[in-house]
Formats: C-alpha cells, structure tokens, sequence
C-alpha cells in the first residue's frame, strides 16, 4: 500500500427480505419485459383482494361485537335493564367499566384492520363524502361505539351522580382514544397509489425498497442512500404504502438502477441468499436512516 494512502471501506454485507413473507430473498429477479411486469402486478393485486377482504371482514365483525359490549354496559348502567345487577363477582358499575373497556379493545383493534385495508385498497378521491367516510370509518364508528352510552348516562334519571361521572368519564376517555388511534391522519387515495405502481414499473420492475427506520420507498436497490444498510426491504408499491412510505426517493427515482443488483451480488457486495437474514441489521441502521431520511 502506498505511503499516505487510505484503505478502502469494506462493503456493507446487505441481504433483501421479502415484505410480504418476512423471509429473505434468495434470488433477486429482475423483470424488464413489459408484459411479464404486468402479469406479476396483476398476481400481487388479485392476492391483495382476498387480504383486504378478510381484513375488512375481521373489522367489521369486531365493530358489531363493540356494539354488542356498548349495549351490555348501557344494560348494566340502568336500573330498569333486565341485566342490571343479575351479573356475579361484580357490583353493576363494574361490570359496566369492564363492558367499555372490552369496547374499546374491539374498537382499536378493527380500526387498525380497517387503515391496513386502506393502504392496499384504498378508495378513491373522486368522490370526496364516499373517499372520507371510507378512510375514517374507525373513527366514525369508535364515535358509535360510545356517545350513545354517553348521552344515555347523562339523561338516566335513576342512575347516582357518582355513577354518572364515572359513566361518562371512562366513556369519553374511551371514545377519545379509539377515534384517535382509528382516525386516518394521512389517508391514501386510489390516485395516489396508482400513481406510484405506474412510477415504479416505469423505472424498475414494479418492486421498490425501503430500510426499517426509512421514511421514502427507493425504485433501485441500490441507491447511495441505502447503500450502508444491512437490510433492505422490497414489495410492491401497496407494501409501501401499507407501511405509511408514500413519497419516492428523489435520487433513485431519476433513474432505473434495478439491474445493477447483479453486478454487485458476483463482486460480493450484496447478499442474495442463505444466512440469517437478521445477522448484522444492527450495524449501520442509524446510518441507513439517516441517508434514507435526507433522501
């Protein structure tokens, strides 16, 4: 070695895992023909459908049980119910509190299956009541699942003032926290995810790539900006989506780089099978981040 001169950075030992199974890649197959890229989209969009509609199933079969539970705590509230004070181990207030807490577990739980829906199948913009009532359904219906009681509670002329703050109290506190964790702050819409499929099959083959702490998709795995990350992420533009990354690297995005994978797995610098696939993500995830972030 030259006198003065610097020895060159070893290359970041990098594996590829799929999104959608969780496994690593052990091939990484690049599509340039056109028809072959829209046969494979077309695979990923019917495999999407039965993934949406059991998630949207799942939700709303949860909303009805919350419904169910809102009842049962309204039930245990009035005096006049058939069910108030005929439950055992617990006096009626507390069964009242465990029926809301139940509510709103159920509440959470299909607000979150219902925006993971959205992300894959999101509605469309064109009509705007149809495109808000569908990204915020979670949060309409976490306000269902609980204002009733509230309003209930508060004109209940049998019911303890004690009873009616504790009532309305866990109730409101309940209604807050489902609507804010199922409320959509940044809704996806058809356009927009349509938008990103035809960006990515323009300038790749359809699969783009993300780091774990990333906060952009890149179109070319290998971009400088993810270049010192152990682990990369690929899907398609809906696995983005689903993970909230919905605005494209703007360097890699200027141009397809999907082929040079190949050259850089026979120079060894990229690892395209075997191993754990979670073998040195530590290492250099805060620095992959932070290029990803300045992206």
């Amino acid at each position: 070695m030259a006198e003065g001169s610097k020895p060159g950075k070893r290359p970041v030992k990098r594996v590829f895992i799929d999104a959608d199974t969780g496994k690593q890649i052990k091939e990484q197959t690049v599509v340039t023909d056109a028809k072959d890229v829209a046969t494979r989209v077309e695979v990923k969009n019917v495999q999407a459908e039965g993934e949406v509609g059991s998630k949207r199933t799942v939700a709303i079969a949860l909303w009805v049980v919350a419904l169910v539970f809102e009842a049962l705590a309204v039930m245990s509230l009035m005096q006049s119910s058939p069910l108030y004070g005929k439950l055992p181990l617990f006096e009626p207030l507390v069964w009242m509190i465990v029926f809301l807490a139940l509510d709103l577990v159920c509440v959470i739980i299909a607000g979150q299956l219902w925006k993971k829906a959205n992300r894959i199948d999101p509605p469309s913009e064109k009509n705007a009541a149809e495109f808000f009532i569908k990204s915020q359904l979670g949060a309409i219906l976490s306000i269902i699942a609980f204002l009733p009681f509230v309003i209930i509670a508060l004109t209940d002329k049998n019911a303890d003032k004690r009873t009616k703050i504790i009532a309305v109290a866990v109730a409101v506190v309940a209604m807050l926290v489902g609507g804010g964790t199922s409320a959509d702050f940044n809704p996806v819409s058809a356009e927009d995810l349509e938008a990103m499929q035809q960006n990515a099959i323009e300038l790749g083959d359809g699969t783009v790539y993300w780091t774990e702490h990333g906060t952009v998709y890149h179109l070319n795995p290998n971009c400088h900006h993810i270049t010192n990350s152990n682990t990369i992420y690929s899907g398609d533009a809906a696995a983005a989506y689903e993970r909230g990354l919905s605005r494209p690297c703007k360097d890699c995005a200027r141009a397809d780089g999907s082929e040079t994978i190949k050259a850089m797995a026979e120079a060894g610098t990229v690892t395209e099978g075997g191993g754990d696939a979670a073998e040195g993500a530590a290492s250099g995830t805060e620095d992959a981040a932070s290029q990803d972030d300045a992206a």
